[in-house]
């Protein structure tokens, strides 16, 4: 029987489009396997999903168009008064530092100006230690994905 959302379950954010072109940033729920390829493939006709706000919502699989996952960086390595990608934290605004009613030129130049920032290849010569290099990858991902999400 229901009985409400279970805390102690495995999810996995993704990026889901549905059959409208939309897209979602949510949070799969993992079958025991924790796999998401199982999740999408069983014979449920309804993925069980956190919205970044944290609401349960069940998508008819019937509706999607195409799933692809997040691969959030550890939470360890980010910047935690940005949130992590897929939570209700996450600001892909604040991330790219730039105004919500950016144009999209200025979004794709704040991009590029991050990504150039952040790059391991241009902060390689610097003798950093491995934990350093690890949160500049972190960021490298989030600057990719808060692109994605609001100008790719």
């Amino acid at each position: 029987m229901f009985n409400g959302r279970d805390e102690k379950v495995n999810r996995t954010p993704v990026f889901m489009t549905l059959a409208d072109n939309s897209v979602q940033t949510v949070a799969v729920r993992l079958p025991m396997s924790n796999r998401l390829a199982d999740a999408l493939n069983n014979a449920d006709a309804f993925l069980d999903v956190l919205s970044p706000s944290g609401q349960q919502q069940f998508i008819a699989k019937s509706g999607i168009r195409s799933v692809r996952s997040a691969n959030v960086p550890r939470a360890d390595q980010l910047d935690t008064e940005k949130g992590a990608p897929g939570t209700a934290a996450f600001d892909p605004y604040a991330v790219l530092r730039v105004p919500r009613e950016a144009s999209p030129e200025e979004i794709r130049h704040a991009y590029h100006r991050m990504a150039r920032l952040y790059h391991p290849d241009r902060i390689a010569s610097f003798d950093l230690p491995p934990e350093m290099m690890d949160y500049v990858r972190a960021m490298l991902v989030r600057i990719n994905l808060a692109f994605e999400q609001i100008g790719g």
